[in-house]
């Protein structure tokens, strides 16, 4: 039964499998292969078979092998229907993409026609024919090529170009998406072999395919060639792992052309290795880049724990990029009893010393003292790390460090309100007025983020009320809205105020509750409401005191609570006995 070309089809060269030999010296020495040649591929095909059976392959028998890839060829091939439904489903990706929501960009891929060309790829793979290949290198690449222009369209139009977490999960491949790929290859070839499931298997398959293309269309719409060589690598990658896979099901599975009807002509040969070549490359970059991760990983491990002290200390993410251009980075969130200075230079330090190169080092340390807090702070990281989607939206930890200029004991994030929580270790000398003039320094130039400075906690605060131009004013007095700010920064939902007359107290209170913060009233140190005069020397007269009001920052002590309880018990046991007593 010849395999005749399709209506329209220019390939050249018969591809029959009974009546036609092909012919060449090679083809020629096949023909001719001495008896134990035949007896290898006769084992070779029995250990095919049972391991095709062993993974619930069928054994197809030469006709229906023979009709499943004239099915996929011509499935495979280019018309108006495959490319309104390329730009259909690239459309769908690049709007979900840039406002970042996965359903959206999955959706699209209910459209996607991708699966046909790369099945009939990967089948031209099997079976070593180069004619197939090229019809169907040709067939993917107007598809990618209308990916990426539907991508730069769509990318001007839209009035929101900014990159978000998906875009930026597509501009660098990592062994997850590789691996995705590769499931997604073994399942579309599965799939094809045994006729069922091609839609939902085709949505899997281009999801790996078709976000990429357009993210290579938006980096060049906004002019970011890293992201649009990042997001190509992750294509090529994508469908080289795809079509191999696609390769391996049909050659298990017989339905690939044998062997013995390959043409090895120069021309075909040419055509099959520069294929296989432009395939082989991206994957085998993307695999050396990996490898090299993989390396930095391992020696960012123990440069970081060493870095931090060695004891106690829990590396609870650990990420590790790097690209064509640049040194790496790494990334880490280090869980402590203790805060540790300068461990990120301690850390490059070490990892240039091992890997020979200059690597940088981000890490955030959060203090844990005991076995459940450290555990609730691994929860905490990696929930947080979930409900972000991708570890690519990180907050610039240095930058922000660098512009506080002080060691940090501690810093953490939340990525709902998109904050940096950041807890210094306390300066000497350092006033509450420096501590927020620093936060407003650190939080200009973070774009995206708003940081948030904690303080060094006081037991009280002495607010300035009233105060005329020849008042004295306490030098530990601070104004009332810094003293609001240096609550709200500790956490505190409720504060004990003194010091003043009721109506000045009562005046504070309001302005505490306006921040959130519920204010008690200790009547019993309020002093006269005579407004008290500094003492005058010489004669002078008495300049007026500034009135001030104290709030307790600390809650009193629950041992402090009941030792006043009894106390109270105690007087009225007391007061009852006497009474007792007086009584006739």
């Amino acid at each position: 039964m010849p395999e005749t070309q399709l209506p329209g089809d220019g390939t050249s060269g018969p591809d029959t499998e009974a009546p036609f030999t092909p012919k060449g010296p090679i083809n020629e020495m096949w023909a001719a292969r001495p008896q134990w040649v035949r007896r290898g591929e006769a084992f070779f095909h029995v250990l095919r078979v049972k391991f095709a059976h062993a993974v619930l392959l069928p054994e197809l028998s030469p006709d229906q092998a023979y009709d499943l890839r004239q099915t996929v060829r011509q499935e495979g091939q280019l018309t108006h229907g495959y490319v309104l439904m390329c730009a259909l489903a690239a459309g769908i990706a690049i709007l979900g993409l840039l406002q970042s929501s996965t359903a959206v960009v999955i959706g699209a891929m209910l459209v996607s026609p991708l699966m046909s060309p790369i099945a009939a790829m990967g089948f031209g793979f099997a079976s070593l024919d180069g004619h197939r290949i090229r019809d169907s290198i040709r067939v993917v690449a107007i598809g990618a090529g209308i990916g990426i222009a539907t991508g730069i369209v769509l990318t001007w139009l839209s009035p929101i170009r900014n990159a978000t977490p998906e875009i930026l999960a597509r501009t660098e491949p990592n062994l997850l998406d590789l691996a995705v790929a590769l499931f997604s290859g073994i399942a579309g070839g599965y799939s094809t072999v045994i006729g069922k499931g091609g839609t939902a298997i085709g949505v899997a398959i281009a999801t790996a395919l078709m976000p990429p293309l357009t993210v290579i269309g938006y980096g060049i719409g906004v002019f970011q060639p890293m992201f649009a060589l990042g997001a190509l690598l992750l294509f090529l990658t994508n469908l080289a792992a795809i079509t191999f896979a696609f390769a391996l099901i049909a050659r298990l599975s017989g339905a690939a052309r044998p062997f013995g009807k390959v043409e090895w002509t120069p021309r075909y040969a040419t055509i099959l290795v520069a294929a296989f070549l432009a395939l082989a490359t991206p994957l085998t970059m993307t695999l050396m880049k990996l490898t090299n991760e993989a390396r930095i990983r391992s020696a960012a491990q123990e440069a970081i724990i060493a870095a931090c002290g060695d004891r106690g200390v829990t590396i609870a993410q650990l990420d590790v990029s790097s690209s064509l251009l640049g040194s790496p980075k790494v990334k880490a969130l280090v869980i402590a009893t203790s805060y540790t200075g300068n461990a990120e230079i301690a850390a490059e330090n070490a990892l240039k010393e091992t890997l020979g190169e200059d690597v940088d080092v981000s890490l955030q340390q959060v203090l844990a003292a005991d076995v459940r807090s450290q555990t609730q702070a691994m929860v905490d990281a990696a929930m947080e790390r979930t409900t972000a989607g991708i570890a690519a939206d990180v907050p610039p930890y240095k930058a922000i460090r660098q512009k506080v200029g002080l060691p940090t004991r501690s810093i953490w994030t939340d990525r709902a309100q998109r904050m940096v929580y950041l807890e210094p270790v306390p300066a000497p000398d350092w006033p509450l007025a420096d501590y927020r003039a620093t936060e407003k320094a650190a939080s200009q130039g973070v774009n995206g983020w708003t940081v948030r400075l904690m303080p060094p906690p006081q037991p009280r605060l002495t607010v300035l009320l009233e105060a005329s131009e020849d008042a004295q004013v306490p030098e530990d007095a601070i104004a009332t809205d810094l003293g609001i700010w240096a609550l709200q920064r500790w956490g505190l939902g409720e504060v004990t105020i003194s010091g003043a007359d009721p109506a000045r107290l009562t005046a504070l209170a309001r302005l505490l509750a306006d921040a959130g913060i519920a204010a008690q009233i200790d009547g019993a140190v309020i002093p006269p409401p005579e407004e008290p005069r500094a003492p005058a020397g010489d004669g002078a007269e008495a300049a007026p005191r500034a009135i001030t009001a104290t709030i307790a920052v600390y809650a009193t002590s629950p041992s402090r609570l009941e030792a006043q309880r009894a106390e109270r018990e105690a007087a009225a046991r007391a007061a009852a006995l006497e009474e007792s007593f007086s009584a006739p």
